[in-house]
């Protein structure tokens, strides 16, 4: 740290709720601010929620007003954002603050999957608009930072064609580490909350079972219809292991139940397993969440073979992770390479419920120490304080620095553009009423 110039200002702008029922955004943004702290000054804002109670890190919300936001924002050296963000605090653009974009999440992917539901003219709709914010922010960001390479490689496409990778950037760094580098998922240094919360407390969890734990969100672009499918060759061999799902509903109540979630409960309940060996929660406090993960006995994720997968960075798997917990997997994404290579579970084809069910059984049958062995220098690398590395390199940068980054308002958020994008959707919804 450089301690000759006043620490760097952050401010970490959540999109997602934060409080003791968190997803992944939220999540994500509480640990970057617990490890950034040391170095920075730090204000975290989202839109409700509580205070995580972070030494030294202050907490704002705004859903209700903007003016604690607005204030922060006027003293920021870097300010951290996602999604859209800048279309819903449009004076984020022309603030003296640079601008880091986080784009771990590939939303712009999840949509075509998120919305899969609504009629044709809808999704072009909604996509549409995913692409115009994730122009935007590729247009105004001054540093990105993304979850895995893979995920860089897709947005240096973005960023090529928004014009930011130029003769000028290539001079700058050959690598264009300066413009957009990895700061993933990690793992916590403390360890996690330990204390009885299935085995021998659940009507329908033993104090011998073997718990195969699902960690949060049945998502319309995950797979957990051929986990189920699987799970009657299971329970045959090793009667008394039992599937646990978390994160059926997501944690912000006004968020309907999605397709997929229903039509796991649904199969779930045809086969004659529902609350019996397979079992369904919303979403738990953190500690118990933590609680049901040294609990499990083995981790399991399984999705499709799609773009979204390609391209996604699990949350839960990493969180699997910090208790070195065997994981069972479908191939396809990042995370199942890492777990192959590091021999620290199962990876099966996409969709074969033959395979998931023999690597279930092998799992669950496997010497737990052996995995945990492996995993030394896995959980190594994915720490906190190693994923952090870049973002704190850019933000300390920053210590001292006069000159403020002059930024072009984007031709969508100048007045004309918004307004015949209004009147474009009002007489789409006219169209689609009439029709």
């Amino acid at each position: 740290m450089n301690t000759e110039n006043p620490k760097v200002k952050l401010l970490i702008i959540s999109q997602d709720v934060i409080n003791d029922q968190m997803a992944g955004p939220g999540l994500r943004y509480i640990k970057i601010a617990k490890y950034l702290e040391p170095e920075m000054n730090i204000t975290l804002a989202a839109p409700q929620g509580t205070d995580p109670g972070i030494p030294r890190v202050d907490f704002i919300t705004y859903k209700d007003s903007t003016a604690n936001l607005k204030r922060a924002v006027k003293i920021a050296d870097v300010i951290l954002v996602s999604g859209g963000m800048l279309n819903q605090f449009p004076f984020l653009v022309q603030c003296k603050a640079r601008l880091v974009v986080d784009l771990y999440d590939p939303m712009l992917l999840e949509n075509l999957y998120y919305f899969s539901g609504e009629t044709k003219e809808l999704q072009i709709e909604r996509n549409s608009r995913d692409v115009e914010i994730m122009n935007l922010l590729a247009q105004v960001g001054d540093f990105f930072i993304c979850g895995s390479e893979r995920q860089r490689d897709l947005w240096m496409g973005v960023l090529v064609s928004n014009g930011r990778i130029n003769p000028q950037s290539i001079s700058r760094d050959p690598e264009l580490r300066d413009l957009i580098d990895v700061v993933g998922m990690g793992i916590p240094s403390k360890e996690p909350n330990r204390k009885p919360i299935l085995k021998g407390i659940h009507s329908y969890v033993p104090l011998d079972a073997r718990i195969v734990l699902w960690g949060g969100g049945i998502w319309n672009w995950l797979d957990p219809l051929t986990l189920i499918k699987a799970w009657p060759a299971v329970i045959a061999r090793i009667p008394n292991a039992r599937l646990v799902f978390l994160g059926t509903k997501h944690p912000n109540p006004a968020v309907p139940l999605h397709e997929m979630a229903q039509k796991a409960i649904d199969l779930a309940r045809e086969m004659g397993g529902l609350d019996k060996s397979i079992l369904f929660f919303e979403w738990l406090s953190t500690h118990d969440r933590e609680a049901l993960l040294c609990e499990a006995d083995v981790g399991v994720i399984c999705q499709p073979r799609s773009i979204e997968s390609r391209y996604a960075l699990r949350t839960r798997v990493v969180d699997y992770f910090w208790v070195k917990l065997p994981v069972v997997t479908s191939e396809g994404d990042v995370l199942s390479e890492v777990i192959k290579e590091h021999g620290v579970g199962w990876v099966v084809p996409v969709g074969d419920e033959h395979a998931l069910a023999k690597a279930l059984i092998q799992a669950l049958n496997h010497p737990r120490d052996e995995v945990r062995q492996r995993y030394q220098g896995l959980v190594e690398k994915y720490q906190w304080t190693n994923q952090v590395l870049p973002l704190s390199a850019y933000c300390l940068a920053q210590a001292g620095r006069g000159e403020h980054p002059r930024r072009r308002i984007p031709d969508q958020m100048k007045l004309g553009f918004r307004v015949k994008r209004k009147i474009k959707h009002l007489l789409a919804g006219i169209t689609r009423k009439g029709s």
